[in-house]
């Protein structure tokens, strides 16, 4: 009996598999790729920056035949709009003032000009740079005074050091001039410097 049983499942088991078909795994399914982050844009930086310094001009010529010229202490204030990383435009107002031998001096600039600039390090950089523009130059003895306009120019060569992203310190040589004529006094011309802080927008 127990014979039988077992001859009758060796072959019912062959049979059923048959019947079943063979045994088919289906395929994982496929994550969907992830999104690509758009890229992100960094903000385009303003081109326009301002500075804001100390001026010194010591005069190089007399005043007048036997009177030496006037030094001169101000204050500038520049704006500078970039070109390209190398160049930029400036527009520069001057206000300063001096006196000797009783006379008092007072001088005032507006002179648009062009600036080169190259990096020394990743913070310092050396630039050059002319002005051209007008200026007034007014002489005074008392209650007396004499004022005269006239073409002014400067050129300059100075450092600027980054304190931050937006905000620098600046130091230059220059030499500057003016044909004023108050008071019949020869044309103003002189070396000096300049100084101070500059901010970028």
């Amino acid at each position: 009996m127990k014979k039988s049983i077992i001859l009758a499942m060796s072959l019912a088991i062959p049979a059923m598999a048959g019947e079943m078909g063979p045994l088919v795994v289906a395929p994982a399914p496929v994550a969907a790729p992830a999104p690509t982050p758009a890229p992100v844009v960094a903000p385009a930086e303003c081109p326009l920056g301002i500075e804001v310094g100390a001026v010194y001009t010591s005069a190089l010529n007399d005043l007048t035949d036997g009177v030496d010229g006037i030094d001169t202490w101000g204050v500038d204030v520049t704006a500078v709009y970039d070109l390209c990383p190398n160049w930029a435009i400036t527009l520069r107002g001057t206000w300063a003032e001096g006196d000797k031998h009783g006379i008092d001096a007072t001088v005032w600039s507006v002179m648009p000009g062009v600036r080169y600039t190259a990096p020394i390090t990743e913070d310092l950089s050396w630039y050059v740079g002319a002005n051209v523009g007008v200026a007034n130059v007014e002489y005074s003895v008392g209650d007396y005074s004499k004022d005269d306009t006239g073409f002014a120019y400067s050129a300059e060569i100075g450092l600027s050091y980054d304190l931050t992203d937006n905000l620098y310190i600046y130091g230059a040589l220059q030499g500057n001039g003016n044909t004023a004529e108050p008071a019949e006094a020869d044309k103003q011309y002189g070396i000096g410097a300049r100084a101070g802080l500059g901010w970028k927008f």
